[in-house]
């Protein structure tokens, strides 16, 4: 009798439809499988294994546990899910990780500072020029690219305001060639920035 009543137990278990947490753990995991295998997620990917992939990439994104390159991989792909949320926790990411100093959360920061660059908004100025106060010389340069990405009308300005003080040669030339994207002469007076164009990812997060 007991072990019938266990069996009937185990059998109502199985049968019952997975939980919400159940669920999103798997779309989770199945994300986190594929990132794990694609250096640069593309949409229709993420999209076939979720309806709404970007609630898994940011759970992704913020797991301290999870593999600091499957981190990063997340972070990069929410470029393709441009959305408020999206951006306001890219926004935050960048913002609470700005002087950071671990490696990992440098990477997660680069990551950060180029998918924000790429969705923009109306604070991705302000917020991608808080990196220019970080001590790790890519990182400046994430944050040049980031901007040049916006195309924003203001983005000029805070390039010409790190050029003027800026040492390291690798970052001062990222600047100007982000001006020049820009239309600007990086030793000229600021003009209207050029039309955004696209620009391929980089290959390698």
């Amino acid at each position: 009798m007991h072990l019938t009543c266990l069996a009937i137990v185990g059998y109502a278990l199985a049968a019952a439809p997975a939980s919400p947490a159940t669920k999103t753990d798997e779309v989770r995991a199945k994300v986190a499988a594929y990132l794990a295998t694609h250096d640069v997620a593309q949409a229709p990917d993420l999209h076939a294994l979720s309806p709404a992939p970007g609630k898994a990439l940011m759970a992704i994104a913020t797991d301290g546990h999870a593999d600091g390159i499957v981190r990063a991989r997340a972070v990069a792909a929410l470029r393709l899910l441009p959305s408020p949320e999206v951006r306001a926790f890219l926004g935050r990411l960048v913002q609470d990780k700005a002087k950071a100093r671990d490696a990992d959360d440098r990477l997660l920061l680069r990551r950060a500072a180029i998918a924000l660059g790429w969705l923009s908004g109306p604070r991705a100025c302000e917020q991608l020029a808080s990196l220019f106060d970080n001590d790790d010389p890519e990182v400046r340069v994430d944050a040049a690219i980031g901007l040049g990405l916006t195309r924003a009308a203001g983005a000029p300005r805070w390039l010409r305001r790190r050029l003027a003080v800026e040492k390291v040669a690798r970052v001062r030339d990222q600047i100007e060639r982000q001006l020049r994207a820009l239309g600007q002469d990086p030793a000229g007076p600021q003009k209207p920035p050029a039309p955004r164009q696209r620009q391929p990812m980089r290959s390698g997060f």
